[in-house]
């Protein structure tokens, strides 16, 4: 049975979340129907019929269980005895009782009080989405509540659950009212709409057709499309139907499984940000966990400290920035303590997932038939706080990451924090460009709503139904809130990758120019010594002064435009010239050293824009600094999606003239396809233009954001980081 196998304490989160992964991958790719039992359900398969419409089938091995509970609650109402809900009201209501002529009524009487949610009408200002449950919530909850049926404990015919079936089958999807339902006995409000298509209610409308050309019909003409005839209701199946956890445990499982996702992007998104500050591995080395065993914690600080495996970026293990002799010796908190931080919630991630598999694979309604023993229990397995528990957690764990993101993004872009990358991350002049600004402004949006939507829901309870229900779950809400919440996430997730990419990028514009500056100054020596007044020692040794010095102050000048910029740094060096013209007891005057301050800031300067413009319009491409998993997230952002470096204000849509578009890339996304060069730009065989041109066309920051958040959305992202997480745990 999943539920009994779902993470053990001892199981790692990422090895129970690439398990799902992969057989999910199995599901979507053979598309081979699910089998039903009761028993055997788990996340990957929910996810593969709620989001890829993956069928499903009874098993059956199960027909005869289901026949035996329907006969005994046959026989114990032929003994004329009172059984909650077939002959008795409901609720608070329950003092009530039918003659046996008038239990078929009985049912039809409970889905009419229940199909009292509230969906949109033709021209009432609103679209479907915005009022009702998504199709792939419905889908799920069907699934579920067909699995638990199929239990055999609720006196349901296999017939009716055979509907349930069928309508996954052909993907015919009740459309749900979002609101409405307590989660205490069970979410009656929700399955009644399900139950009311079953019956053919012409109320209801459910969607049909093949993705992409879905339309609305009633329950009818839906039944009718799929060859399913309306069902009549015997006693205990509408009550079996409607009186169950299934939907809030399909908004639950579907939205963990997106949770799972992120908080692993979230670990490799933290050695990406690492790199970009010139952070160090030494924060998660084995030792600081093996004396804090906490799984957790030792999980996310192996994951970690695996991904920055070959970073030329990152400093090594053991060497916490010990050659510096200024700044900030540790890192900050944001990077240093990930481990800490997140290793509690991936712990808790894993019990969500052990309680949600549980409750897919348990009987959830009221009256419960024992076949074995033929006795009726009355008791409260509808009570859906197992659901609610496990998306409290799972929330309060999706800010806890969102507020990690956040400080890292924030410390990425200040020039008082990131160790010399530009304010921003602009890689033209500060003065005019203000790359990362306006998402630095959206992230504390982001993070905001999301620390809101952290609160509990659970205590928020209040007494419904007669005080029938004093006590009840809320787990539906709290687990569409925490749906929100994960949208949220996802989007601080894209906005961080958007911007890691880009500050990686400066990172190697950098390393390039500081590789190229030593090559620069030995050219201005031999322009000296042709027809200048100093000999080729004195040349030397001012050369590597200055070298040294705008190596040291270039991270402290970033604000700085590049016309002003490197004759702040050559004229600040002015003093570090002169004590190396008197310790090494060279002939310098003044004027000569004035004149070689000018040319040392003339020839840095024009090396900085050529490597500049080299980087931005021919060659930019950091690979070959980074680790094992930056490298590989940094070529599907750059490569698979298409979205580039941002240049600065010259990439606004309407700075300069448009290119026709370029023609799309594997994933869909407009790039160009060709070489990219400052003086002429190739797009699809064609040359465009020279100078400033652009090679692509041009797009908002926003755009691009939402290309690697649709990414994420949809979980193609993920095979890249599952990828990198094999890769890491083999190693």
């Amino acid at each position: 049975m999943a539920a009994k196998d779902a993470g053990t304490d001892s199981q790692k989160h990422f090895s129970l979340v690439v398990s799902e992964l992969s057989k999910l991958s199995s599901l979507r790719d053979a598309r081979n129907p699910l089998v039903i039992d009761g028993e055997s359900l788990d996340m990957a398969s929910v996810v593969a019929v709620a989001k890829h419409c993956v069928g499903a089938v009874l098993s059956g091995d199960i027909l005869e269980k289901l026949g035996k509970s329907v006969r005994l609650l046959n026989e114990r109402l032929r003994k004329g005895e009172i059984v909650y809900g077939i002959n008795t009201g409901f609720g608070g209501s329950a003092d009530t009782r039918c003659s046996p002529g008038e239990m078929h009524t009985l049912q039809r009487s409970l889905l009419q009080h229940l199909n009292c949610g509230v969906l949109p009408m033709p021209g009432g200002g609103s679209d479907t989405t915005s009022m009702s449950l998504k199709e792939e919530w419905v889908r799920a909850a069907i699934l579920i509540r067909a699995n638990s049926l199929a239990r055999g404990h609720s006196a349901v015919r296999p017939k009716v659950i055979e509907s349930l079936v069928t309508l996954l089958l052909y993907d015919v999807i009740p459309l749900v009212p979002l609101r409405g339902s307590i989660s205490a006995s069970g979410d009656l409000s929700p399955l009644s709409y399900i139950a009311g298509a079953l019956e053919g209610n012409p109320d209801i409308p459910c969607w049909i057709g093949s993705q992409g050309s879905r339309a609305l019909v009633s329950a009818p003409e839906a039944l009718a499309s799929i060859g399913l005839s309306p069902i009549t209701f015997d006693p205990k199946e509408g009550l079996g139907l409607v009186n169950g956890t299934a939907v809030s445990c399909a908004v639950a499982t579907l939205t963990l499984h997106s949770m799972h996702n992120l908080v692993l992007l979230s670990q490799l998104l933290t050695a990406m940000n690492v790199e970009a500050i010139l952070g160090t591995s030494t924060s998660f080395a084995p030792f600081i966990s093996a004396v804090r065993p906490h799984p957790g914690q030792s999980e996310v600080a192996s994951i970690i400290l695996s991904a920055l495996s070959g970073s030329q970026l990152a400093e090594p293990l053991f060497e916490q920035h010990a050659t510096s002799s200024h700044g900030l010796f540790q890192d900050r908190y944001s990077l240093r303590t990930a481990p800490q931080w997140l290793g509690p919630f991936i712990e808790d991630l894993l019990l969500a997932h052990r309680q949600l598999e549980v409750e897919m694979n348990s009987t959830t309604d009221n009256p419960l038939i024992d076949p074995s023993t033929g006795l009726i229990y009355h008791g409260g397995n509808f009570q859906a706080v197992s659901v609610t528990s496990a998306m409290e957690k799972s929330r309060l764990a999706a800010q806890a990451v969102g507020r990690m993101l956040f400080a890292q993004f924030t410390e990425m872009l200040n020039p008082a924090t990131n160790r010399g990358l530009p304010p921003n991350l602009c890689a033209d002049d500060p003065s005019t460009s203000f790359t990362m600004k306006g998402l630095d402004t959206a992230m504390a949006s982001y993070i905001s709503e999301l620390s809101f939507l952290g609160n509990p829901v659970h205590n928020h309870v209040v007494s419904a139904e007669m005080g029938n229900q004093s006590v009840n779950s809320l787990a539906l809400v709290s687990a569409r809130y925490t749906d929100t919440a994960v949208e949220i996430l996802t989007l601080m997730c894209a906005t961080t990758l958007y911007a890691a990419c880009q500050a990686l990028d400066l990172r190697a514009m950098e390393r390039k120019f500081a590789k190229e500056l030593e090559d620069a100054f030995t050219n201005l020596i031999l322009d000296q010594l042709d027809g200048g007044d100093l000999d080729d020692k004195t040349l030397a040794s001012l050369s590597k002064t200055a070298i040294s010095y705008i190596l040291q102050e270039m991270p402290k000048t970033t604000t700085m435009d590049t016309k002003q910029r490197f004759g702040k740094i050559l004229w600040g060096s002015l003093a570090d010239l002169v004590q190396t013209v008197a310790e090494e007891e060279l002939v310098v005057d003044l004027g000569t050293l004035v004149g070689f301050i000018d040319q040392a800031a003339e020839v840095t300067e024009a090396l900085y824009d050529d490597v500049r413009q080299r980087y931005l319009f021919q060659d930019a491409d950091v690979s070959d600094l980074l680790g094992r998993a930056s490298r590989r997230l940094y070529r599907y952002v750059r490569h698979d999606l298409g979205v580039p470096m941002h240049r600065g204000v010259i990439d606004h849509p309407v700075s300069a003239p448009q290119l026709p578009l370029p023609g799309r890339n594997a994933a869909g996304n407009v790039i160009a396809n060709g070489n990219l060069r400052h003086e002429e730009i190739i797009v699809n065989g064609q040359t465009h233009g020279s100078g400033e041109t652009d090679g692509w066309r041009k797009r908002t920051i926003g755009h691009w954001v939402s290309v690697i958040n649709g990414s994420i959305k949809s979980g193609k992202i993920m095979d890249v980081v599952v990828d990198i997480l094999k890769e890491g745990s083999a190693a």
